[in-house]
């Protein structure tokens, strides 16, 4: 009679550290997931380089223009913005010092997106819009992780936001370096939204 005890009191034990277990490996996981979000979703050193892009764009580029012309966004709720698009820059196709800073804070796309592909395109879609929406993603959002970061934004505050993609990876003496992603081993991305 005691062994038949003993042997059901074994059994809810390892029935309780199993479950204790499985959550405190799902709660790691979670934690896990957040960290590595956190780690590539609007790092400061990164807000840091893309509000000098920002900022340079407004100073020194006809952003202010392309966000008003009505055509813009006509077709599409993003653009994609980089330093040889047409029309950005006055009287030419690129300009130099925009140039050097998207190659020295290895810059793999900035996208213009108004505020409208937050708040429009999050799931409930028919019709005009959401034809809208795939064509958006389909055309001009075409990297997975850049449409997950925009899928996670949520402030509306601003009319229109950058986003921008880093891509970085370190070299063998331990230098941060520009990457492509898919081509290079080890390079990652980075991502940031600021409202223009």
């Amino acid at each position: 009679m005691n062994r038949g005890f003993v042997f059901i009191e074994t059994i809810v034990t390892v029935v309780i550290l199993c479950a204790s277990l499985i959550y405190l490996y799902s709660s790691y996981s979670s934690i896990i997931n957040n960290e590595e979000t956190r780690i590539y979703y609007d790092d400061p050193a990164y807000v840091y380089k893309a509000s000098y892009l920002r900022d340079y764009l407004i100073n020194n580029s006809n952003i202010e223009t392309i966000k008003n012309d009505s055509q813009t966004f006509a077709d599409y709720f993003a653009h994609n913005i980089g330093p040889i698009y047409e029309g950005l820059f006055l009287g030419t196709t690129s300009d130099p010092d925009f140039y050097r800073m998207w190659n020295n804070f290895h810059v793999r796309n900035m996208v213009l997106i108004p505020s409208d592909l937050i708040t429009e395109c999050d799931g409930n879609l028919s019709g005009e819009i959401e034809g809208k929406c795939e064509e958006t993603y389909e055309n001009y959002i075409t990297s997975y992780h850049l449409r997950n970061y925009i899928r996670s934004l949520n402030d509306t505050g601003h009319d229109y936001y950058l986003v921008v993609e880093f891509s970085e990876t370190l070299d063998d003496n331990g230098n941060i370096i520009g990457c492509n992603m898919g081509a290079d081993i080890r390079c990652h991305s980075y991502y940031v939204s600021l409202g223009i």
